[in-house]
């Protein structure tokens, strides 16, 4: 459309003698062309149309003296250089607004403007995308009706302090198009009107839904954690360990490549890093445990007011175990508290994730000394009852002697007998009588050691513990029934497993109880038949920590309804029976952590009954 028009103005211009500056029609081109085309188009119109204007006037008026006609050109030409400098700064200006339109449609915040009578003029994209309303919908509606604003103060302060401050901040509380309320932190600018009061306000807010109700969770769980750490049954410290994490990397720096070790060995560094520990908070069971007056008191570094040499240890033991990667660690230990009273408590450290440099480091304390108190107590009440449980039992155990003793003493007497007959002969056997004599001393030390242990039973002395093989003491028992056997016409069987590793005990209480087992066998074989007279020792591993001895006859049997009761105190299935080896014998197996149990054989094994017991196998280094 410019071009025909430019072609135009120059035919008049070229082709007429109007005394007039029709040139100046150009500007009008220049304006048409900048209303939608670049400021680049714009400026090659205004050069056209100037150079238009020059070829004109030089058709009409070339080789003229100066006159009207060239001021005429001066002015037209004047008027196309202005018009086409104003359409290039009016396109740039509009080409600005329209760049900041664009941003503030492209921004996340809401941007409102409302003149002075609350109706909205601007509604960028953010606020419809926040609000549900279009700008088509919004523009137009009066603000108020629209989004049901919620504001903190009057709205007549509010406008007061936008005429005398020229902005308002706060917190709004406005209605989305689904009903829903979102919180808002907005500023309000006021633009007053050229000449008036009356202006715009402009609005830019941002949504703080969500951010406030994380605050608002945040403060919560706050809350909870408070409530928590106050009123927890355990004593919780928070501590910053952050110098004595400086510490360590300035001893690794120095050359030290086992920590853990030199921590274990140098106490007076140990001393040092508990001095660097800085107690940050503590909960009121914290204040209570340690007697403290008030929390103060345990705040900042207070190591040494309740450190002891325990606690000195467990605490180089923890933290070597941190520096080695382990967030947490646990262990019992020793404190005292403010007062000067020994505590015991079971300690745990934990190391946050996000505590790189143990800046924050939580620190439990259970309150074990009640515990520990009451544990010893009934230990020492334990062993108290065992003593006069053992006292108790002294008078059976009189009559056991009688059970036991009996056997040495009579072999004692038999021997005696024997050699003083072979001493009568005319020519002595000396090699009988050193037998008859060494029998005699072993059967009296025998009886010695069973009064011994009697005796011990009545004192609160500890058990005798050594190292034996059992197979030698099973071969010691079986020489010291040879008689029995010999007598009652007994065939005795004996299996042993090779290589069997030693028990740790009592040697002699052991043999009491393979005597006492021995002795009720050749017992209940004597009263059957000749040929059925069989007794079986079998000795072997029951499992790789355990040694099982059994006892087998082929003797009477023992009744169904008494197993159940066997090693029960005083009872017994002999008519002038004590009731009180089985018994004993139970007591001493246990007590060495082993088992004893009978049972009756099948009719493959010849009947009878076997006793067996297990011992447990000595661990190294015991």
């Amino acid at each position: 459309m410019a071009l025909p028009l430019a072609a135009l103005v120059f035919l008049v211009d070229s082709g007429t003698s109007l005394p007039s500056a029709v040139a100046v029609l150009y500007a009008g081109i220049v304006l048409l062309v900048a209303e939608d085309c670049a400021p680049r188009t714009v400026l090659l119109t205004g050069l056209g149309c100037a150079l238009l204007a020059v070829g004109s006037f030089l058709a009409m008026h070339y080789g003229e003296p100066w006159g009207a006609s060239h001021l005429r050109l001066a002015v037209s030409l004047a008027a196309i250089a202005i018009t086409t400098l104003l359409a290039l700064r009016k396109g740039s200006a509009e080409r600005i607004l329209g760049q900041q339109a664009e941003i503030l449609d492209l921004t996340h915040d809401t941007v409102i403007i409302c003149d002075a009578d609350d109706i909205i003029r601007y509604w960028n994209g953010g606020a419809e995308k926040l609000y549900g309303w279009t700008r088509h919908e919004a523009v137009g509606a009066r603000c108020q009706d629209l989004l049901g604003t919620r504001f903190p103060v009057p709205v007549k302060e509010i406008e007061r302090l936008l005429r005398t401050t020229g902005s308002w901040s706060g917190d709004l509380v406005r209605t989305r198009r689904d009903g829903q309320p979102v919180e808002l932190q907005t500023r309000l600018l006021w633009r007053p009107a050229a000449g008036g009061e009356r202006g715009d306000v402009i609005e830019t807010s941002a949504d703080m839904t969500e951010r406030k109700r994380a605050d608002a969770s945040i403060r919560n769980a706050e809350h909870r954690y408070r409530l928590i750490f106050q009123n927890a049954g355990v004593a919780i410290w928070e501590n910053d360990f952050s110098r004595l994490f400086a510490a360590l990397e300035g001893l690794e720096a120095s050359g030290v490549t086992d920590v853990r070790a030199h921590l274990l060995q140098d106490r007076a560094l140990v001393r040092r890093l508990v001095g660097m520990v800085a107690v940050t908070d503590v909960n009121e069971t914290a204040v209570a445990l340690f007697q403290a007056a008030e929390r103060g008191q345990l705040l900042g570094s207070v190591g040494s007011a309740i450190s002891t040499p325990e606690a000195e240890e467990t605490f180089a033991r923890l933290v070597a175990s941190m520096w080695d990667g382990d967030g947490r660690g646990e262990a019992e230990t020793s404190f005292q508290t403010l007062a000067g009273e020994r505590i015991d408590v079971l300690l745990r450290l934990t190391i946050p994730a996000e505590a790189t440099r143990w800046e924050r480091v939580l620190v439990t304390m259970l309150d074990v000394t009640e515990r520990n108190r009451t544990q010893q107590a009934l230990t020492r009440t334990l062993a108290e009852l065992a003593h006069a449980s053992r006292v108790s039992t002294l008078g059976q155990m009189a009559a056991s002697i009688a059970h036991e003793v009996n056997q040495p003493l009579s072999a004692i007497v038999t021997y005696g007998e024997a050699g003083r007959r072979w001493l009568k002969r005319e020519a002595p056997g000396a090699e009988e009588t050193a037998a008859c004599l060494t029998h005699m001393l072993d059967n009296g030390r025998r009886a010695a050691e069973v009064i011994e242990r009697v005796r011990a039973l009545s004192r609160k002395s500890v058990p005798r513990k050594e190292r034996f093989a059992l197979c030698e003491v099973v071969d010691a028992s079986l020489v010291l029934v040879q008689r029995e056997l010999a007598t009652g016409g007994i065939t005795l069987r004996q299996t042993m497993e090779a290589g069997l590793p030693e028990v740790l005990g009592d040697r002699i209480q052991i043999q009491q109880v393979i005597m006492n087992l021995l002795l009720n066998s050749i017992q209940a074989l004597v009263v059957v038949d000749g040929p059925s007279r069989v007794l079986f020792i079998d000795v072997a591993r029951s499992d790789p920590d355990m040694i099982r001895v059994a006892v087998r006859d082929r003797g009477v049997g023992i009744a169904e309804t008494d197993l159940g009761q066997l090693f029960e105190p005083f009872f017994t299935t002999k008519s002038n029976g004590m009731g009180i080896g089985l018994s004993i014998c139970r007591s001493i197996v246990e007590s060495h952590g082993g088992r004893i149990w009978a049972s009756n054989n099948g009719g493959d094994e010849g009947g009878g009954a076997t006793v067996q017991f297990t011992l447990p196998v000595a661990r190294e280094g015991a």
